[in-house]
């Protein structure tokens, strides 16, 4: 018998869940690129907590994995958020990234360094990124990285003779975590990212809801659902018998 969870992601085998095929579609779409061979997308991905942020990206990397054309790689920054001091942040995105990856990076002292991880001598082919709990970086850092993926983005993109394997930089796409638009909305410059595309992974919709309730014999037999919609909002509610 399925069952509810709300700790981290669900897993499809044991728990209720709304597949969200569009949102999946989208993000797989924007990080892929309307043309892969020129490049995907750096994009942001936004919502509260508990919204399925991680599910959803998940999703994405398992979809995008099944293209053997790409390494596609995932991992979290939460680790970070109590952290401030730079060398310890550059050491742990190295560390992070060679364990995605199955690589040995050398020491980086500086985010310019960052940035050569990203190079063909380094990546064997086009590389796509997700850094979940992104935004529990400290604002200045944020800006940092967010500086230096619009580098590369701008790099790759005046290289559009190529395609996107013979790039010097082979950071094809890359997704951003949070649970606010982190890029730019604390900044009083503006975004350094004006490259991104940004995703936000709304509350299930009405027919989302219905469509949980209504696809399992199981849940039927233990719920009772009431719905009233109106002119100005939908709002459903449930009783556990």
């Amino acid at each position: 018998m399925r069952r509810f969870s709300s700790y981290g992601p669900v897993n499809i085998n044991i728990h209720y869940y709304v597949p969200r095929e569009e949102l999946i579609d989208l993000g797989c779409k924007q990080l892929m690129g309307e043309n892969p061979e020129e490049g995907g997308h750096y994009i942001t991905v936004w919502a509260p907590r508990q919204t399925g942020k991680t599910w959803s990206l998940l999703q994405i990397r398992n979809k995008l994995a099944k293209d053997d054309r790409f390494d596609v790689r995932i991992f979290s920054m939460e680790m970070l958020k109590t952290t401030n001091t730079e060398n310890e942040i550059l050491n742990f995105f190295k560390i992070k990234l060679g364990e995605a990856l199955g690589k040995n990076f050398p020491a980086l002292n500086s985010f310019i360094d960052i940035q050569n991880l990203f190079k063909k001598n380094f990546i064997d082919k086009p590389l796509i990124l997700i850094l979940d709990e992104f935004d529990s970086l400290p604002e200045e850092i944020i800006n940092k990285f967010a500086d230096l993926f619009r580098d590369i983005y701008l790099s790759r993109a005046n290289q559009q003779n190529k395609p996107s394997w013979e790039k010097e930089y082979l950071l094809h796409g890359i997704a951003l975590i949070g649970v606010r638009a982190v890029l730019g909305i604390e900044n009083v410059k503006g975004s350094p990212f004006n490259v991104q595309r940004n995703i936000h992974i709304p509350n299930f919709t009405y027919d989302e809801v219905n469509y949980l309730f209504n696809n399992d014999s199981q849940m039927n037999s233990i719920l009772l659902i009431s719905s009233s919609k109106s002119r100005y909002n939908n709002k459903i509610t449930f009783t556990i018998l």
